[in-house]
């Protein structure tokens, strides 16, 4: 039986991840294909640094992308090159010429899905992203064939294994930059981490599970998107005297005209189910009026849980099945969820000095925002006083205005840190509420 042969855009971590699980599993993947499966070319950015490679495996290694895709004798094209532009191109020209394409890229797919779906459909060929979300999770799959009719009402996700487990070492004492640090060195944070911490990674995740939760196509400036950069051990230490975890949460909630999209960090109670999420793992909650609650859960960060999921791609175009999205509906109201009331927590570093806490006080009080608790622990620089503030709901935004009240007056030494304190001892939902005006 003739061979389903693969071409390789890229060959990092996650393409010797693939190649390597291809080679270990080769009688299995055969089996479950329906014909075996071999790597024939590689296109990588420098061909001549020396690559390692399992026994058997010698496909041809050059530095032309363009010229794979074209290739006669290629039938799938798997990228994992990472970035938006250039990949673009070069889905669109394997598709245009006549491949399937297997991607773990989110950032392309989420900047220029419309536009390859659209290509993929007029060409008759898959246009398959499994690991682009959540890794070693089959969310796309579950999403796509494995739900129950009904819609969905409330997703809330952990999509981005770098910041779970950072934030996991913080609770722990670790600085920021050794958490950091560590992820790097353990291959589970890129050398420039900026999407990872930005939350945009999470963002971009975010965006296509929209797609296929609503079916509507969402521009990534409509997603309110925060990052966990500026958040200390100091913060964990006040969550864990309150019972609470600290998660970096991306959430889809359904509202009566649209949809609510936000990334950022949150509080949630300790025991909550999303609280016991650590490390590089990632986790997804659905909840839906026909099936209640569902917890999806694994690895969401790493060669090869990654790998794993480019392998189920590919052994599902080699049957010829997988599907790619539908013509998207028309647009949806897309809701910022920082126009919902929530407690927040907010950390100043303020100089000891006589009528700061009031000072403070005054200029929330001036957006109407009300101030549940204040604790102010002893420290040995009186330029950097640690304020911990708990406020009653209260619209993020609302909040940020009164922040930005304390710009720079004498009394602050740096920029106050403001984090959500989330509906959080039971993430559900009883229907869809309204979209705040």
């Amino acid at each position: 039986m003739d061979h389903y042969r693969l071409g390789l855009l890229g060959y990092g971590t996650v393409g010797q991840g693939v190649v390597e699980l291809l080679a270990r599993t080769q009688d299995e993947c055969a089996a479950r294909a329906g014909r075996p499966l071999a790597v024939t070319r590689i296109a990588v950015g420098d061909p001549t640094r020396p690559r390692s490679l399992p026994d058997g495996c010698a496909p041809r290694i050059d530095g032309d992308p363009l010229a794979l895709c074209h290739d006669p004798d290629i039938d799938l094209v798997v990228e994992l090159v990472g970035g938006v532009e250039r990949p673009r191109e070069w889905i669109r020209a394997a598709l245009e010429a006549g491949k399937d394409v297997v991607t773990a890229n989110k950032a392309v797919l989420a900047t220029h899905g419309e536009e390859l779906f659209t290509v993929a459909r007029e060409h008759g060929k898959l246009l398959l992203f499994e690991a682009s979300v959540a890794a070693a999770i089959p969310i796309l799959q579950v999403l796509q064939q494995g739900l129950p009719a009904g819609p969905i009402d409330r997703l809330t996700g952990i999509l981005n294994g770098t910041s779970n487990r950072i934030l996991g070492r913080l609770e722990q004492g670790m600085s920021f930059a050794d958490a950091l640090a560590e992820a790097q060195a353990d291959g589970f944070a890129e050398s420039d981490p900026t999407l990872d911490l930005s939350g945009w990674d999470a963002g971009h995740k975010l965006a296509l599970l929209t797609r296929l939760v609503v079916g509507t196509s969402v521009s990534l400036d409509q997603i309110r998107v925060e990052g966990i950069e500026r958040i200390e051990p100091i913060d964990l230490a006040f969550g864990e005297r309150h019972h609470w975890k600290l998660k970096s949460l991306a959430e889809l909630r359904r509202t009566e005209g649209g949809v609510s999209l936000g990334v950022g960090p949150a509080w949630i109670d300790a025991e909550s189910e999303l609280a016991t999420v650590h490390d590089e793992y990632n986790a997804v909650l659905l909840e839906s009026e026909t099936f209640g609650t569902l917890v999806l859960q694994g690895k969401g960060a790493g060669g090869l849980p990654t790998a794993g999921s480019v392998v189920a791609d590919i052994l599902r175009a080699a049957r010829g099945e997988g599907s790619t999205p539908a013509v998207a509906g028309e647009p949806v109201e897309i809701c910022d969820p920082g126009l919902d009331s929530a407690r927040h927590y907010v950390r100043f570093r303020a100089k000891d000095r006589p009528g700061v806490l009031a000072r403070i006080a005054g200029a929330l009080a001036e957006e109407d925002v009300s101030i549940a608790s204040v604790e102010q622990p002893e420290a040995t620089d009186p330029d950097r006083v640690p304020v911990h503030l708990v406020t009653h709901p209260v619209p993020t935004i609302t909040l940020d205005a009164a922040l930005s009240r304390l710009g720079p007056n004498g009394i602050l030494s740096e920029e106050p840190l403001r984090i959500r304190i989330a509906d959080t001892n039971v993430l559900r939902v009883k229907g869809p509420t309204p979209c705040p005006a």
